[in-house]
């Protein structure tokens, strides 16, 4: 198989987002959610499509009802993308997904992976964004990967999503939910 371009193409169109794409992201969403996530979500997304990747590509074929539904959030060359700004417990799921688009059988053929790259929030992204306190983080998926890596044969590379150098915001309004609470803007 000839040496693949995807992961480079996923690395620059990752690096170069910046606070100002996803602020206007936000802004223009008929429902603006209480955190960043939509507006990473859908930044992301725009990127990828318009760079030839696949977007929700379903793992395995229709023909079976319990499984139908599971998808990837990207793929292309063979190279799967989690991008996850969700709950933390789903943290183990995202890795199990990934391995099972590389290792299963059952997965349709042009689903299946040779890598995966689960792409987090790190906890500075996941406060300028004012995520939900439960979201799962970078440095928690690291430390995930480390315990789970025994019974994974997939490679998998996991990314922080970071906003170092991104102007500080309040545009987002925080969940308020939860037993730690989200930042309040300075007065």
């Amino acid at each position: 198989m000839a040496p693949t371009t995807a992961w480079p193409q996923l690395r620059g169109e990752l690096e170069s987002i910046d606070g100002e794409e996803v602020l206007a992201m936000h802004e223009s969403l008929q429902r603006r959610p209480a955190g960043g996530q939509t507006a990473l979500n859908r930044v992301i997304e725009r990127r990828l499509r318009a760079s030839g990747w696949a977007s929700e590509p379903y793992l395995f074929s229709s023909e079976n009802p319990q499984h139908r539904r599971w998808k990837m959030d990207f793929l292309k060359d063979q190279v799967g993308v989690e991008v996850a700004f969700n709950h933390a417990e789903a943290v183990p799921w995202i890795f199990t997904r990934l391995n099972l688009a590389g290792e299963s059988s059952e997965v349709m053929p042009s689903s299946r992976i040779r890598v995966g790259v689960a792409v987090f929030a790190t906890e500075n992204l996941k406060t300028w964004a004012r995520m939900d306190s439960a979201v799962g983080t970078f440095e928690l998926a690291r430390e995930w990967l480390r315990l789970m890596r025994p019974i994974m044969p997939l490679p998998i590379l996991v990314v922080g999503m970071d906003s170092a150098g991104w102007a500080s915001t309040y545009v987002f309004r925080g969940t308020r939910q939860g037993t730690r609470r989200v930042p309040e803007p300075p007065e």
